[in-house]
């Protein structure tokens, strides 16, 4: 991805120690309005989603605006719970899993053989992720366990929380497949 989005991809931006880390922790409750909303289906802006790029000189925020009225599946109280967290904890732990992606390299290759099922969203900048329009057709052929992708209209990156009642149907109608 570093190639491909010329080092702009927000991965890349997220790999120096210290500095997405900074930009984060330098407001965590404006931090988190802007990328609970910014990467949600709500957000007009996700339709076709977000391209996850940071040019030089810009903080991964700045991909997202402030909105001044949150959607109905996010409250007020949650932004305020995720502030005080990261407030006392910091962001370096959740950035260091970016940081650390390498770690799974010993696992390249390796098929997944668990029955699954992969749920996706249509407005989640994961989906829009250059290739990712033939590698989810292809997850069935690559890791048969999975089954076809369930991809969530509407639905952007925050799956359980913005569309709970269908990723509910989706996960019991999986489990119930798993007795036939």
């Amino acid at each position: 991805m570093r190639e491909r989005c010329d080092g702009q991809f927000y991965w890349n931006y997220f790999q120096a120690p210290g500095v997405a880390d900074a930009e984060l922790a330098k407001d965590p409750h404006r931090t988190f309005r802007r990328v609970m909303y910014g990467l949600s289906g709500d957000n007009p802006h996700s339709d076709p989603p977000v391209e996850p790029l940071v040019p030089p000189g810009n903080g991964f925020l700045d991909l997202f605006e402030d909105p001044e009225e949150l959607p109905s599946w996010l409250a007020e109280a949650d932004i305020d719970t995720l502030a005080t967290e990261f407030t006392e904890a910091g962001f370096t732990s959740a950035l260091n899993w970016y940081r650390n992606w390498q770690l799974t390299a010993p696992w390249e290759g390796a098929q997944y053989r668990m029955p699954g099922r992969y749920v996706t969203r249509d407005r989640d900048l994961v989906y829009g992720f250059p290739g990712m329009d033939q590698l989810i057709p292809a997850l069935p052929t690559l890791h048969p366990g999975i089954g076809p992708a369930h991809i969530l209209p509407g639905c952007g990156h925050w799956t359980a929380e913005e569309y709970p009642d269908q990723v509910n149907a989706t996960l019991l109608e999986f489990l119930g497949s798993l007795n036939s």
